[in-house]
């Protein structure tokens, strides 16, 4: 086999490979979302499974307004937690084990949104740096508590390059201090927003209804 074939022979091997070893998307199943519909959404404080005390309160001042631009009426996520305090419901494994109806009596609320902060971390290859936020998100209906939404959602920054001394210059400041909210601000615009993974356009959206079809192929 000469040169150029057998070059041609080695990538369609590396193409055939990574269409075997891509999964296809995972797109949600909407039916149970367009049943019930909701307009209002109560978002409780999210569970950390991180090391990263700080992780829950600054991921809290981001996840309201992609939800809230979508065309849902969010409850003051602070608001939300400080009323869960005065009940005793602060405790995480006690909030996912209530009833999904008790949020409807204590706000009114349509649906319920239990996040979960899976990576919230900063690593080091050699003058590189990578900030990864990770989180996992369950809308549940307050009145049938079945779930009618969910999503996993990655982001990752990669920082580095340029010369010898940008490089190190720009990772003793990275190790002093990692802003992760635009991160995290960043990881609730795409889990909101993906399309055919993200949330239908909500009552308080200019979209509401006419985007439904984007949602149903």
């Amino acid at each position: 086999m000469n040169a150029p074939r057998l070059v041609t022979a080695i990538l369609l091997l590396f193409v055939l490979e990574a269409c075997a070893t891509q999964p296809k998307p995972d797109y949600a199943d909407y039916a149970k979302f367009f049943a019930h519909q909701p307009r209002s959404i109560v978002i409780v404080p999210p569970i950390n499974q991180t090391t990263a005390v700080d992780a829950p309160i600054l991921f809290s001042t981001t996840v309201t307004q992609p939800f809230a631009e979508r065309g849902y009426y969010v409850f003051p996520v602070f608001l939300t937690r400080d009323i869960l305090n005065d009940m005793g419901l602060a405790d995480e494994g006690v909030l996912l084990q209530l009833q999904p109806q008790r949020f409807k009596e204590t706000f009114g609320a349509d649906a319920v949104l239990f996040v979960t902060i899976k990576q919230w971390v900063t690593t080091y290859v050699l003058l590189a740096s990578s900030v990864t936020v990770e989180a996992d998100y369950k809308l549940v209906d307050t009145d049938s508590g079945e779930v009618i939404w969910k999503k996993t959602q990655l982001v990752v920054q990669q920082s580095g390059g340029g010369g010898l001394l940008e490089m190190v210059i720009h990772a003793a400041l990275t190790a002093l201090i990692v802003d992760y909210r635009p991160l995290a601000q960043r990881t609730n615009v795409l889990a909101v927003n993906t399309k055919r993974e993200g949330l239908p356009a909500g009552p308080y959206h200019s979209d509401f209804t006419t985007d439904y079809a984007g949602y149903r192929d």
